[in-house]
């Protein structure tokens, strides 16, 4: 396994799990937030250009070309890519809108330029970094590549959901945590003003909002934050 970089966006026993949950699997919905989001929240005419941060299994992906927007995607997993790609090639017009990369599991930025985008997403991810160090950078990052005026969509899991809940809480909001084969950090937050903090240092917050729901023996509880770039 790759030594992790302290200083980076990744948090490498994470990437490694997920790259394992990518295998073979195949949503075919996107999230329903997303959708109600993309409509209330991204309801600008002119499209333009988003930033997918960690886009899985390239569900979510596939709505947004859907909807009209030329889709910029990263993620740490090759298996995401390649199931991804694999969706995408049954839609030739939309997939000429999108331009999907792995980000290196040492990376210390987001290798996009300032001002770039008029839109991101970066939803099931900040948990996952594991520590709010991380999760600072990856937010110091994503407001550096919004253009001013863009909009972002944000989630973060609480202290009620599967990756924290009788988890061995190690240091403030970091949880020992196993969703799938072995150990990691998990960072999630306790109340809806935690968020709000963590956020308002890089965004203007224009909504907030809270999603529960539990299925198949795993619990999604998490904040959802949608914010401008001042």
């Amino acid at each position: 396994m790759n030594k992790e970089n302290p200083n980076g966006l990744v948090q490498i026993e994470a990437a490694a799990e997920y790259e394992k949950a990518n295998k073979g699997t195949f949503k075919k919905y996107p999230s329903l937030e997303l959708v109600r989001l993309e409509k209330l929240f991204f309801k600008d005419q002119n499209k333009g250009k988003l930033l997918e941060y960690a886009f899985g299994d390239g569900c979510n992906t596939l709505h947004l070309l859907e909807c009209g927007y030329e889709v910029y995607g990263l993620d740490v997993a090759k298996e995401a890519l390649n199931s991804t790609n694999f969706r995408l090639k049954k839609y030739p017009e939309l997939e000429k809108n999108a331009k999907l990369s792995l980000l290196p599991l040492d990376a210390t930025k987001v290798p996009f330029p300032d001002n770039y985008f008029s839109y991101g997403v970066a939803l099931s991810i900040l948990s996952l970094l594991g520590t709010e160090d991380k999760v600072r950078l990856l937010l110091s990052e994503l407001k550096r590549v919004m253009a001013p005026k863009g909009k972002i969509i944000i989630d973060i899991n609480d202290h009620e959901s599967e990756f924290s809940k009788g988890k061995k809480q190690i240091e403030k909001n970091v949880f020992l945590s196993k969703p799938m084969e072995n150990e990691i950090k998990c960072f999630c937050l306790e109340n809806e003003k935690d968020f709000e903090n963590l956020i308002k240092d890089y965004f203007k917050i224009e909504d907030i909002g809270y999603s529960s729901h539990k299925i198949f023996g795993r619990r999604i509880n998490e904040w959802i934050i949608c914010a401008t770039k001042v």
